[in-house]
This record gives structure tokens, C-alpha cells and sequence, in this order.
């Protein structure tokens, strides 16, 4: 009987809740569906919010007013958005909020949330109908960091670990404010490499993604020295950590030839740092929208000596690539850069394309990475 009256107590005060608005019946709570992508290539954003008076969805550089409707509801349509990923995010009276009807989230220091729109035909990040590799999290010791540390490899389709075959390597690097995860959860690194080896675009290859701050990154103001001492220790790392791991684990081909490092933004600069300082490790170097040196050319030479000399050590990469958005706000940084590089006589591709510093690119860019480093036979 004490159980009933209990019961019915509790049902009362939440229809009361639900009469005055603080909360919304299960029925109301099912019905909010955000983002809603249309065929038409325009997407619905909504929120549910009874305080809020003024509600904007910040989205593909625009920010749109939303309207209130029934039930605290607020919504919004935008116009047509280009196939891929669109960050987006909610200001309400003022605090900014992600999408909390959505689990599709971009873990950086500040979460956002995202929306992919697809493409017609399907865009090489899309999940299709082929056969697809596995991703797995693994924790590698560091004798050079002093613990452990966390890894995403990608195997690709019929990986068999004890077979006789033997792939490719690519090292894959983030940006500053990411982790390990980035690469798979956000660029779609696997979907890409699994849609290109079905397409014959590629070989088969084995993709390493690590956690690119052995040194914890600093919460507040970026001390001088945080960027340089963290490469140093993540390139000490890779080569004396990290590869004998993915060599003992995998099935890998080990020559040169067979090896690439490749990252965007801070992982940008460590594919440079790491790769300039071991010609006779990795064979190609891609740097998206790259956190590129700056240092001044006696310095420069100095650090990197494959720089130096009338036949550059560099000049032995089979790709030295470097691409960036014309709108990047590291635009003026590689410029500067790939000046010493020409001034050096050091062979290399610099390509400015349309945009900013934004996942659309370099997941293109690693699209194309691939097509370079490991093609089809």
C-alpha cells in the first residue's frame, strides 16, 4: 500500500513538471530527431529548450537564427550544404552548447558537434559495400616517455597475422587539440583506405595512429618550449618505441620504400620534424595545413641536416608533400617554409587549394596521400 502511494506521488509531481513546462513527456523526447539531412542537401538542426530567447546554430561559417515552436522547440533549416562534414553549434542567450540530440561529436578541447552529408555518387569517407578492415586500440610501452601509450591501427580487408604477406606502412599523425581517435572517428581514415583498396586505387596497407602529445598539452598559456620539446620526444618516441612495436605486431614491410609519415596541423609539423630527421626510416613525408618550422635558416640547417649540402639527404623522399588551404591561417607560416626549402635545393610539392583549416581538406588530402605513397600494382 506504502509502495502505491509512493508511486502515485511520484506520477503527480512529474505530471506537474510536465504541465509547467520543466520537463517534456517521453513521447515529446523521442520526437526531436537533429540533425535531419535532407535529400536536397540541406539539413534540420533543432533544440529543445524552454529558457532560452534567443537561440543561433552556428554552422558552415553562417549563423542562423532559429524559430520557436511548439513544445519549446526550436529549429532551423539550412540551404544547401556540399557533401561531407559540417561542424556545428548552438548559442543560447549567449552560452554556447553542442547538439545534445546528437552523439555524433568532434572530441577536441572544445567538443562540437558534427553532421555529414552525403554525396551522390558516395564519397570515398562513406560506409559502402565493401569489404572493410578492422581498427583496434592498442597501448605500446614507451621507454622514451617513461609509460605506456595508446595507438589506432588500421589492418586492412583479409589481414591475416599469420600469413605470409606483408604491407605498407603509413604513420598518421593529429592535430594539436585531438587524439589517437581523430583520424578514424573524424577523418575517416579506414572508410578511406578500405573504399580505395576496393576501387584497386591502392594497395593494401597497415595505418598507425598515435597519441601525438607525449608531453601533456598545456591547458592555459603555451609555454615557448612546449611545441619543440614535445616533437623531439614524440620523434624519439616513433622511431625507438613505436615502430619496433608495430614491426613485432603486425606483418610490415620494413624497408624505406614501405614506409610514409603523414599528419595535419601539429601532426603536420611532426610528419616534417620526424621525417626530415630520418631520411633512411620513412620515404615520403605528407604535412596538411602543417604547423611547419620557424626557425631561421641557419637554424633550420642546423636541426635538420638532410637539408644541407649540394645533394640534400631530403632529396632521397620519394614524396616531400605539402598542401594547404588558401584561407589557413598557417598560410604565411609554410610559405615561409618551403621558401628554405627552394632556397635549399630540396625537391618538394607545395599546392594551395580552396579552404581553410578544415577536416574536408585533409581527409582529400589523405585521400591523395595514399594514391602517392602506396598505388595500386
Amino acid at each position: 500500500m506504502l509502495y502505491m502511494q509512493i508511486g502515485r506521488v511520484i506520477q503527480i509531481f512529474r505530471i506537474s513538471l510536465i504541465l509547467t513546462g520543466l520537463i517534456m513527456p517521453d513521447a515529446v523526447a523521442q520526437q526531436i530527431r537533429s540533425p535531419e539531412v535532407h535529400k536536397d542537401g540541406t539539413v534540420t538542426l533543432r533544440l529543445r529548450s524552454n529558457a532560452g530567447r534567443i537561440v543561433i546554430a552556428d554552422i558552415a561559417g553562417r549563423k542562423l537564427q532559429m524559430a520557436k515552436e511548439d513544445q519549446g522547440i526550436w529549429s532551423v533549416t539550412t540551404g544547401k550544404l556540399h557533401a561531407g562534414i559540417h561542424d556545428y553549434s548552438f548559442d543560447v542567450d549567449g552560452t554556447r552548447m553542442i547538439d545534445p540530440s546528437n552523439r555524433n561529436v568532434k572530441k577536441w578541447f572544445s567538443l562540437t558537434s558534427m553532421v555529414e552529408v552525403p554525396g551522390n555518387p558516395p564519397l570515398v569517407t562513406e560506409f559502402q559495400h565493401v569489404p572493410h578492415g578492422v581498427v583496434q586500440r592498442l597501448i605500446y610501452p614507451s621507454n622514451s616517455v617513461g609509460h605506456s601509450r595508446p595507438v589506432m591501427v588500421y589492418t586492412p580487408p583479409d589481414y591475416d597475422a599469420a600469413a605470409k604477406d606483408t604491407y605498407p606502412l603509413v604513420v598518421l599523425l593529429h592535430g594539436f587539440g585531438d587524439d589517437e581517435t581523430a583520424w578514424t572517428e573524424v577523418g575517416r581514415a579506414h572508410l578511406i583506405a578500405d573504399n580505395m583498396i576496393a576501387a584497386k586505387d591502392v594497395r593494401k596497407c597497415v595505418i598507425a595512429m598515435p597519441y601525438g602529445h607525449p608531453i601533456p598539452p598545456p591547458y592555459h598559456d603555451r609555454p615557448d618550449d612546449y611545441f619543440p620539446d614535445n616533437a623531439d620526444l614524440y620523434e624519439l618516441d616513433i622511431i625507438t618505441d613505436l615502430l619496433p612495436f608495430l614491426e613485432k605486431q603486425f606483418r610490415l614491410e620494413t624497408d624505406v620504400t614501405n614506409r610514409s609519415i603523414v599528419g595535419l596541423s601539429m601532426g603536420g609539423g611532426h610528419a616534417i620534424d620526424t621525417g626530415l630527421k630520418n631520411v633512411d626510416v620513412f620515404s615520403a613525408i605528407g604535412a596538411f595545413s602543417a604547423a611547419a618550422p620557424e626557425l631561421e635558416t641557419t637554424r633550420l640547417r642546423n636541426k635538420y641536416v638532410s637539408l644541407t649540402g649540394p645533394e640534400p639527404a631530403a632529396n632521397k623522399l620519394r614524396h616531400f608533400w605539402i598542401p594547404i588551404g588558401d584561407e589557413d591561417f598557417l598560410l604565411e607560416r609554410n610559405d615561409s617554409f618551403v621558401t628554405q626549402l627552394t632556397a635549399a635545393g630540396v625537391v618538394h610539392e607545395y599546392v594551395k587549394t580552396p579552404g581553410g583549416h578544415e577536416w574536408k581538406l585533409w581527409r582529400k588530402y589523405f585521400e591523395q596521400f595514399l594514391q602517392m605513397t602506396v598505388p595500386a600494382d
